[in-house]
């Protein structure tokens, strides 16, 4: 909304922007990036183009924008839900799970992560901001498994975490792909499950104990 010098108002911003990231998204995750125009996106926001200068110098920065805000999505959605009461191993048990399940793990946000393969190889830009979530992530992990390896009065040198946060990245990155992609070829639990056995592998620690629900089949 604007005030009546026509003034778009302040506390409209982050909506506003954020409704243009989530057209942006939706355009990527069903035609490509390649379709995701400024004329397409303001279309599907339902918005002039002058919004989208007024939020955005260029194109190229919105799409920028809107990758960190999906990379920053998927890895918030599963921190979210590894937060609460439990020790360092049931912390990190829920963080894989939610990142191997909806709506994290999806056709949806593989397709996007697809639309943007391109660019991440090609743009500077996308590149610095694709290590950013990368970074995130991985540091994220860090900790949860210093934490995992301390609750357990085990140490870890920093050039040790280091490495078993990069395979562990690696390992929901691969799952996550390929459940995304082929959904129908994993049994209900199977992607989180391999996901629990793999970091246990990785740490020497049994995680799979605190989903109990899982199959074992």
């Amino acid at each position: 909304m604007q005030d009546k010098n026509g003034k778009i108002r302040k506390d409209n911003t982050d909506t506003r922007r954020a409704e243009l990231i989530a057209a942006t998204l939706r355009i990527i995750a069903r035609d490509g990036v390649k379709a995701a125009t400024v004329r397409q996106i303001t279309q599907e926001a339902n918005v002039t183009q002058g919004l989208v200068r007024y939020y955005f110098q260029s194109k190229d920065e919105l799409i920028a924008a809107a990758y960190e805000s999906y990379m920053s999505g998927l890895v918030r959605a599963a921190d979210d839900a590894s937060k609460g009461e439990g020790g360092a191993s049931e912390r990190l048990a829920k963080f894989i799970e939610a990142s191997l399940q909806a709506p994290v793990t999806g056709r949806d946000t593989v397709a996007i992560w697809a639309g943007f393969f391109e660019l991440l190889l090609h743009d500077e830009a996308m590149i610095a901001s694709h290590k950013r979530g990368y970074d995130s992530l991985r540091l994220h992990l860090k900790s949860l498994i210093a934490d995992v390896l301390a609750e357990q009065g085990r140490s870890a040198t920093e050039a040790e975490l280091r490495r078993l946060s990069i395979a562990g990245n690696a390992i929901l990155d691969g799952l996550w792909m390929e459940g995304g992609a082929l959904p129908e070829a994993f049994h209900d639990g199977e992607l989180v499950l391999v996901g629990l056995e793999s970091f246990g592998a990785l740490l020497k620690t049994d995680l799979c104990s605190f989903q109990k629900s899982l199959p074992r089949s």
